[in-house]
Formats: structure tokens, sequence, C-alpha cells
């Protein structure tokens, strides 16, 4: 009985987590983009409730095998000039008229990045525009949702699923502050990834960036 407890238990834990399958998100990406990406980002925009947990995996997933409007290099070019002040959730209503039209423009290139999404967020919030500051907590949320239901993070069969490699060490910073036993040691995975084990101690966790070696 304790051992028919204990596999329903396996179960229904494990499904809880969905594979990632990199290679079917990049054949459907690669081949079908507007059916696979642009279709997906117009509802993701619009209302991201309306996507399935396998629909919005394929777009965020599949978005590091399509070459984005606005990338990383553009998002560090303009930290400066746009993202850091709103970056603070107490930034100024004046603040956020001035960089607004900036910020806005560059979030309607990328809106699956996080980072975009928590300032356009604080921006929203301090302008006054509620319904806006309520669409991009819900995308935020709703990617949070998806990297969580990524894997467990537990084992190489079911790591934790990324896109960037800053998101790698913001998921392995808990482990670095665990102690002076930290090492990392990067794990054999699919092309155009990497997965990489972090551990210290008795503690490890496994956090896979997938397209991270595409571009």
């Amino acid at each position: 009985m304790k051992k028919l407890l204990f596999l329903l238990l396996s179960l229904f834990f494990g499904f809880c987590f969905s594979q990632i399958n990199v290679e079917e998100i990049k054949k459907n990406v690669t081949e079908n983009p507007q059916k696979y990406f642009y279709d997906y980002l117009k509802i993701f925009k619009e209302d991201p409730s309306k996507l399935t947990q396998a629909e919005m995996n394929q777009l965020y997933y599949g978005s590091r095998f399509l070459k984005t409007e606005y990338n990383m290099s553009d998002y560090n070019r303009d930290y400066d000039q746009v993202w850091k002040a709103a970056s603070k959730k107490g930034i100024s209503k004046s603040k956020a008229q001035k960089i607004i039209v900036k910020a806005e423009t560059e979030y309607s290139k990328n809106p699956l990045s996080t980072d975009i999404l928590a300032s356009m967020v604080n921006i929203y919030n301090a302008i006054g525009d509620k319904a806006k500051a309520q669409l991009c907590r819900l995308q935020n949320n709703t990617i949070i949702k998806t990297i969580d239901e990524s894997g467990t993070g537990q084992n190489e069969n079911s790591p934790i699923c990324v896109i960037t490699a800053g998101d790698m060490i913001y998921f392995a910073k808990p482990i670095m502050m665990m102690g002076r036993d930290f090492k990392q040691k990067d794990l054999q995975t699919d092309k155009d990834c990497m997965m990489t084990k972090y551990s210290n101690g008795a503690n490890s966790l496994f956090v896979k960036c997938i397209g991270c070696l595409n571009f």
C-alpha cells in the first residue's frame, strides 16, 4: 500500500513539471515561425492567460531560435538611459514620463524579458496606468510560472530551464550563498543549449539555458 501511494505521489508531482523538448520547439519555430511564435506572441501581448502551458513553452523557449528585434546587447546599451531608473519601484512620475516612449517602443519589440516587464510595471504604476501595469505583471508572472514548471532542478533529466546566462546565475545564487564549498560543472546537453550543475555541500541545482549557444 505504501509503495502504491509513493508511486501515485511521484506520478502526480512529476506531471506538475513539463519536460522541455528543445528539438521539437526549435523545429516548430524555425519551420513555421508565424504559427509557433508570432501568433502566440500576439496573444501573449494581449492576454497571456489565453495560452496553454505548452504554447507558452513554445513561445518562450522558441524565442531563442529567432533573432529578436531587441536583444540583451540593446538592453545593456539603453540601461543607463532607460532601464536603470525604470528598475526601481519608487521611480518618480516625472522620470517615468520622460522615459515611457522609449521604454514602450523597446517593450513592444521584446515583451518576453522579465527585466523589461518588471520595469514596465514600475513605469505604469508611477504614471497611474493600472491596466497596463496589471497586464505587464500578468505577462511577467506567466513567464515566471513557465520557468518554475520547466523542471524540478533536482537532476539533469529535469533541470530548471531558462533562456539567458544571467537567469542561470540568478537561480544559482541561493546555492552560492550556502557556504564555501560552491562548485559548478558544465554537463552535456542538447545542441545550442548549455546545462550546469551548481552544488554546495549536499545541495545541488541543475539549470539549463535553452538556445544560449545559438547566436
